[in-house]
């Protein structure tokens, strides 16, 4: 089968980024042929294979001078009106996968061609970040945040990442989707872990640099909290800078810096120098409440880091509370499991890591791919 794939920022590696990335190179591996649209691409992240093709979205309303602040957004549409046909006329793909929460893509396809299947893949219905001041920002990157409600039933396919996604993509707008929850990079299942080995009091809790997480507060709580009961207690804190949020960027390096054993990595890691930090920690902590999904959690299972994540969020279906893991309903609870699990017993320890790494298992690119690909095959 030939594929379009759409993801309009293959620069930025953030979850959807690598997600996109760990499919079009296992449906490359199954032997499909995998062509896809975006603006802008890392290149050794994203290379160009036999079966795997690049194309890109044309700044043709820039040429024309169209793209004026007031017909900023309709140059935009412009752009991707003309690119995605020249992309059909060229590949004649068989189906189209969206790979980012954007029925625009899905609109402008079916006017060019009403008969093409769509599919597209949800992470969350409503973008979340979005704001007055970065909203250009947005644009600027293809995507049309507060625009596209009305049209995500225009998509013949529905995908979402977890029944948290699922069940809000229903309440708001009556459309049932298919759950295919993604998957980590093969990396993390290359070497197997020895659960029984001894770990330092480390807390390690990954993702981008903005307010939604709360990495201000998990300092807050290891300065006051965890450490006065955990001498030896140690946090690791790894992300991004998000352009749209500099300032909490600013804050959280002050605030790391007046802080007593907390590390704050900030720069772009591959998964192998990812796994050495997991591999050290015996607690991944995700303090964001009502996240979709996230693919951190899962990496730091997949080396026998204890997550503790919230029960309101999609992330909460990926563990068994109090045999792979702890969710918790309020800060309060996520403290007492954090220091708990750091002061836990080596066999309760042990039997829960096991656990986790044996869950980790499930989330691995050639499940994620089939699932998906058969999905795809509906729309032929």
């Amino acid at each position: 089968m030939r594929i379009l794939v759409i993801h309009p920022h293959l620069h930025v590696l953030g979850g959807s980024e690598i997600l996109t990335k760990i499919l079009i190179y296992e449906l490359e591996s199954l032997g499909h042929e995998v062509v896809v649209l975006t603006r802008a691409r890392n290149e050794t992240e994203f290379p160009e294979t036999e079966k795997v093709k690049f194309e890109y979205i044309k700044d043709i309303s820039s040429r024309l001078g169209l793209l004026t602040d007031e017909s900023f957004y309709m140059g935009r549409l412009l752009d991707i009106l003309y690119s995605m046909d020249e992309v059909l006329r060229k590949h004649e793909p068989d189906v189209v996968l969206n790979m980012i929460q954007e029925p625009v893509y899905c609109v402008l396809l079916k006017l060019l061609n009403p008969k093409k299947g769509t599919a597209i893949y949800i992470h969350y219905p409503f973008e979340e970040e979005v704001s007055e001041e970065n909203i250009k920002v947005f644009l600027s990157l293809y995507r049309f945040p507060g625009r596209y409600e009305a049209m995500f039933r225009h998509a013949d396919l529905h995908l979402t990442n977890s029944n948290y996604t699922a069940y809000a993509l229903y309440k708001h707008f009556g459309i049932e989707s298919n759950v295919v929850y993604p998957a980590i990079s093969w990396k993390y299942f290359e070497d197997e872990i020895d659960v029984k080995e001894d770990r330092e009091n480390i807390i390690v809790s990954v993702g981008r640099f903005i307010p939604l997480k709360r990495h201000d507060v998990l300092i807050d709580w290891f300065k006051n909290h965890i450490k006065p009961k955990v001498p030896d207690a140690r946090l690791l804190i790894v992300g991004l800078p998000d352009p749209r949020f500099l300032n909490y960027y600013e804050k959280l390096k002050k605030l790391a810096s007046e802080v007593e054993d907390v590390e704050l990595v900030d720069r772009p890691l591959k998964p192998e120098e990812m796994i050495k930090y997991y591999r050290i920690a015996k607690v991944y902590v995700h303090l964001r409440i009502g996240e979709h999904f996230g693919m951190a959690p899962v990496e730091a299972m997949s080396q026998g880091t204890i997550p503790i994540i919230p029960e309101q969020s999609g992330l909460a279906e990926i563990v068994t509370h109090g045999r792979s893991g702890f969710t918790y309903r309020t800060d309060d609870e996520a403290l007492s499991y954090i220091i708990k699990t750091l002061t836990m017993p080596k066999k309760e320890l042990v039997e829960m890591r096991k656990l986790a790494y044996r869950k980790a298992w499930y989330f691995n690119p050639d499940r994620f791919a089939r699932e998906v690909f058969n999905y795809l095959k509906m729309l032929l």
